[in-house]
Parts: structure tokens; sequence; C-alpha cells
């Protein structure tokens, strides 16, 4: 009896050990080892006499393998604190706007735009993008047959622009980027003036 008594209170001592090592994060370090420590556990509790005990030596065994497993994982993460920073943490540090001295003119760094004025700049483009497009539809052609590709453009922006007009404001972007780009290129703009001359 003294000694099921003493089985129970070593069961008792590993438990609670457990709980300071689920505590600690040993469950997601060795999750293998945590669950078949959690079934030895379980038949430990089940039994009785010398069986017990066996099953509670198997338990301190895994207990002092994942304590070990801990301590190492605590000594990683000291050491990768007290090392030198990467290569790559450098980079990063020094791609980094740096606090500017003089608030007014910031060294070699260009002046930001406050969140309004880019909040304000946004609206304005898409009551631009807005405006264009029923000028655009109020001037349709009247005559127009159903598969004229003017009226398709219209139709396909209007729809557009009750649907999603946020994808509208994209779609206006992407379209006077090509627009600008499409004027940029000299050999065009030659050719165009060659031709309606």
């Amino acid at each position: 009896m003294p000694e099921q008594a003493h089985a129970t209170e070593r069961l008792h001592t590993l438990r609670a050990e457990q709980a300071a090592l689920l505590a600690a994060g040993a469950a997601q370090l060795d999750s293998v080892r945590w669950h078949y420590f959690e079934v030895l556990a379980q038949r430990a509790e089940q039994q009785t006499g010398a069986a017990q005990a066996l099953l509670c030596n198997k338990l301190e065994q895994v207990l002092e393998t994942l304590q070990q497993q801990c301590a190492t994982k605590t000594e990683n993460q000291d050491k990768r604190v007290e090392a030198a920073p990467s290569p790559l943490a450098d980079l990063l540090k020094g791609m980094s706007p740096q606090q500017p001295h003089d608030p007014l003119n910031p060294p070699g760094e260009w002046r930001r735009e406050s969140p309004r004025v880019q909040q304000f700049r946004q609206q304005l483009g898409r009551l631009s993008v807005q405006k264009k497009i029923s000028q655009a539809i109020a001037q349709a052609p009247q005559n127009a047959g159903p598969i004229n590709s003017h009226m398709l453009v219209l139709r396909s922006l209007g729809i557009m622009r009750d649907v999603s007009p946020d994808y509208l404001n994209r779609f206006m972007a992407y379209v006077d980027t090509l627009m600008c780009l499409d004027q940029a290129v000299p050999g065009k703009a030659k050719a165009k003036t060659k031709a309606q001359g």
C-alpha cells in the first residue's frame, strides 16, 4: 500500500512538471514525444503496483528529454539574441528611412505627403474618373448599332462604374498610362502626322 501511495505521488509530481513544460512550449517543440508522454501518463493512472512504477520510470525519462529540449531551445534563442545581426538585417536597416536631424529639410530624402493629402488626391482622382465616364456616355453616338465598338466600350465602362468603382479607377489609371506611353514614342507621333497629311 505505501508503494502504491508513492507511485501515485510520483505520478502527481510528473503531471505538475508536465504542466510547467506545457507552459514553456514543449508541446509545440516535440509534439510526437509530447503525445507519447500523454498516453503513458493515462496508462500509468489506470495501472497499480509494479506496472505503475515501471510506467512512472518511463515517464520520468520522457520528461527529462523534454526538459532538455526546452533548455536547448532557450539557450539557442539567447544565442540568437546575443549574436551579431545578419547581413540581411544590416541591409534592411540601411534601407529604412533615417530620422532627419532637421525636420524642415530632410537630408537626401524626399518629403512625404501626409495621409490626408494622399486621401484627398485619391478622392479627386475618383471624381475625375466618374466625370470623364459620365461625359463619354453622354456623348455616345445616337444611332450606333448594338455591336458598335464605341458603344460596347461605353457600356462596359458604365457597368464597371456601377459594379466596382475601385476597379474602374484602377482600369482608367492603367489606360491613362498606356496612352501616355503611346504618345511618348516619337516614331508613332510622326507616323500619325504623315498619315493625316
